[in-house]
């Protein structure tokens, strides 16, 4: 599928109308203070961005993320409330249809059908079926690893080749040959290492609680229609511990239920069928069904970004769940030092964006303002949901080097210079991050698609997989060297702006073995040696 790079803008997953971008000042010279802007990870969902004094908002994403350039001129970055009509009509050709059943070398095929463009059912419950209503069905019999061999003119467009040389295995061949021999023989090599648990019932029904623990979580997600970015997200939020944990027991109602706690209701709804093993693979047109009626713009089944969509779902998701208190200002004195004003700003947040989400996912920015004449400094506190990094202009790099470009000293000049409150005027300023407060869970977006040209980066970045390998304590505002992160998750795009495929990489919490999620389709394993490629996007770390 073609894919759409992210529209330019400041959004938050901290869901709209919600206040974020606090400042305070210190004085450079005889106490005049100088507002340096919200961070860019602070924007309300509809695209807004707060401001602290200075008459021009410098977004971190200013850095890069904003490609809104590269989108029609009469498109605004803040169209996020529009449907289809943002996208030209060139763009809802699709490149890549679905996949229906595909053969392997030693893997029984199973016959599948696939729901039509927009139609679906109006079930509400999950199809675990591998046959399930369709508007039609491939008009070849013939299948392909991707897709079909011979079809129409209109689906011969296929993705490209996965990064992973791994072999699959069709889910929904659960009485499958192969699948029946893996379980055999994982029973007989038990046996013949001498166990003695096997001789008893409880042993035998012991061993096999834990064989079905480790094929819990091990489910595909069917296409239906340009969906592999959705599905991609939803398998990496899926191996997210504690927000399954959480998920897989929460049953909301529907009456009275607001747009985003639907959507809540339904995903939690789709992770506890993911997380069911008897089911290899399920549907998700409900919870399509659900985000689409949210955001218009996802209501029809044109090509989208992985990551903007990770913003908005988990903006959703905290809106269900946020208790927060609104209307409360936020008044800090200046002459309190930086690690207060950073506890303060961080308490008066969290009451305002109270929830698991938030709990989980949300970390705290420190941005630094320096004016260049007067030497006045000012210092703000922001959350972020993710750290969107530039990549350098090698081929090949370390993730280590992307940080260091995501934080480093940049001056704000000519059009970018901003108004500093001590002179008054636009002033050449230097600007830089550090992290004051880490998250749980970090999530890394690596910005692939360029921003002076339309077409995607496809440098290789070497980044830390690894349990505990990656130490992000250099790039943190106070000394600590306890910031560990372990490497859960990945989003792959493959292909290009003109035609791609997104796919998710994940480590199951149990087995702690790594499985491809390429749509409904689920690798038996993948090796570490395989996880690091050029098709890496998103990145998704646990702290240790």
């Amino acid at each position: 599928m073609r894919v759409i790079a992210p529209r330019g803008s400041s959004t938050s997953a901290a869901g709209s109308g919600s206040l974020y971008g606090t400042s305070s000042s210190t004085s450079g010279g005889n106490g005049a203070g100088t507002s340096s802007s919200s961070s860019g990870a602070t924007g309300s969902a509809s695209g807004g961005a707060t401001t602290n004094g200075y008459s021009r908002c410098n977004s971190y994403y200013d850095r890069g993320s904003s490609l809104s350039k590269f989108l029609p001129t009469s498109v605004s970055s803040s169209s996020y409330s529009s449907a289809s009509s943002y996208y030209p009509s060139s763009y809802s050709a699709s490149t890549y249809a679905p996949r229906s059943t595909l053969h392997r070398n030693s893997v029984g095929s199973t016959s599948s059908s696939y729901l039509s463009g927009g139609s679906g059912s109006t079930s509400s419950t999950y199809r675990t079926s591998s046959a399930y209503l369709s508007g039609s069905t491939y008009d070849s019999p013939s299948y392909g690893r991707y897709g079909a061999r011979n079809v129409s003119s209109t689906r011969n467009v296929l993705p490209p080749v996965s990064p992973t040389p791994s072999r699959y295995w069709e889910r929904d061949s659960g009485n499958s040959t192969t699948s029946t021999s893996r379980q055999y023989s994982s029973s007989n090599s038990s046996a013949l290492s001498g166990s003695s648990k096997y001789n008893t019932d409880e042993g035998y029904r012991s061993s096999t609680s834990a064989r079905e623990e480790k094929a819990e979580g091990l489910c595909g997600l069917r296409n239906i229609g340009n969906t592999c970015f959705m599905n991609s997200v939803i398998q990496c939020l899926s191996h997210t511990t504690e927000l399954t944990r959480f998920l897989r027991t929460h049953h909301g109602s529907r009456t009275s239920a607001t747009k985003d706690q639907l959507i809540l209701l339904e995903f939690a709804k789709l992770i506890q069928e993911m997380w069911t093993s008897s089911v290899h693979t399920v549907t998700p047109m409900d919870l399509k069904r659900a985000f689409s009626a949210k955001h218009r713009m996802y209501s029809d089944y044109n090509q989208q970004d992985a990551q903007e969509f990770l913003r908005f779902f988990l903006d959703s998701l905290h809106s269900a769940l946020n208790s927060g208190i609104k209307g409360e200002t936020l008044n800090i004195d200046d002459n309190l030092s930086d690690n207060k004003k950073a506890d303060l700003t961080w308490e008066w947040y969290t009451r305002h964006e109270n929830s698991l989400v938030r709990d989980l996912f949300v970390g705290q920015l420190k941005s630094t303002l320096k004016c260049t004449t007067c030497g006045n400094t000012s210092v703000t506190f922001d959350p972020f949901w993710d750290l969107s990094v530039p990549l350098p202009s090698s081929t090949r790099c370390k993730l280590e080097a992307c940080l260091d470009l995501f934080i480093r000293e940049e001056i704000l000049d000519g059009d970018e210079m901003p108004t500093c409150s001590k002179c008054k005027t636009r002033r050449k300023c230097t600007k830089s991050f550090t992290i004051q407060r880490f998250p749980k869970y970090l999530v890394i977006h690596l910005k692939r698609f360029s921003e002076t040209r339309w077409s995607k980066l496809s440098n290789i970045v070497e980044f830390p997989t690894a349990d505990r390998d990656l130490n992000m304590a250099s790039y943190g505002a106070n000394s600590n060297s306890n910031v560990h992160y372990s490497l859960y998750a990945i989003s792959n795009h493959m292909g290009s702006t003109a035609g791609g495929h997104y796919t998710a990489l994940c480590k199951h919490p149990v087995s702690r073995k790594w499985h491809e999620f390429n749509d409904n389709i689920v690798s038996d394993s993948v090796s570490e040696n395989f996880l690091v490629s050029s098709s890496a996007y998103i990145l998704f770390y646990e702290r240790s």
